[in-house]
């Protein structure tokens, strides 16, 4: 449609572990990214990768006003230095930017961020850790990702009894209090958005769920029925 701009543009603040990967990826699924790290070699080692890498120094606006593109979608700070970090995330404010998304470094980093206005902390080490091992803990858990302290999206592998049985027999929604988004098909392969009543479950399936962590952590207790 007119005036519509088709991809993202995001602004990556940081090119350790996580800023790096997370540069790759994002421009790999073909949004364009903004990367800037005051090491020079970092930002050499991804500048093919990304529409722009540069070196910056973050504690001063008006260098991070250089770089930062006035149609940014989203932009992540993910520098190891606290008052880097802070500065970087003031600047960005100013600016106008939103949303922005900020790397915690410790609780006591959280607690400033907070704050500030900051409600969208990160903690990869910590949120990988929990998802890993609430996925150790959970035979039938696939993989899930928390969207707040009580609700999750889950994928879950289907219960041996529900083999065969449409989603109108299972009546799902009312016997595990979850929902079913999506089904992910492996014979044929395919996804199955919002699948209907005479949906037939095979055992094979991924089911994509969203509901309370409480509930799905039921559904992996259950025994097979």
């Amino acid at each position: 449609m007119f005036g519509r701009r088709e991809k993202k543009t995001a602004v990556i603040i940081g090119l350790g572990e996580f800023g790096l990967h997370l540069a790759l990826n994002l421009s790999k699924h073909g949004c364009d990214c903004v990367v800037a790290d005051k090491d020079s070699n970092r930002v050499e080692s991804v500048r093919e990768y990304v529409m722009k890498a540069v070196v910056a120094d973050v504690l001063n606006k008006d260098s991070i006003a250089h770089f930062v593109p006035a149609e940014t979608d989203f932009a992540v700070i993910s520098l190891g230095n606290v008052e880097a970090s802070i500065m970087a995330t003031l600047h960005l404010k100013d600016m106008g930017i939103d949303p922005v998304y900020v790397k915690a470094i410790s609780q006591e980093h959280e607690r400033i961020l907070r704050l500030m206005g900051i409600s969208r902390t990160i903690f990869p080490e910590k949120d990988m850790g929990e998802r890993f091992a609430t996925k150790l803990m959970n035979h039938n858990l696939l993989d899930y990702l928390p969207l707040s302290e009580d609700y999750s999206v889950a994928e879950l592998a289907p219960l041996r009894y529900m083999e065969g049985k449409t989603l109108k027999e299972l009546d799902f929604r009312k016997k595990y209090n979850l929902s079913i988004m999506a089904i992910r098909e492996y014979v044929p392969q395919k996804l199955v958005i919002t699948p209907g009543a005479d949906f037939v479950v095979k055992i094979s399936d991924t089911l994509l769920v969203l509901g309370e962590r409480k509930y799905i952590e039921n559904y992996n207790r259950r025994s097979e029925e």
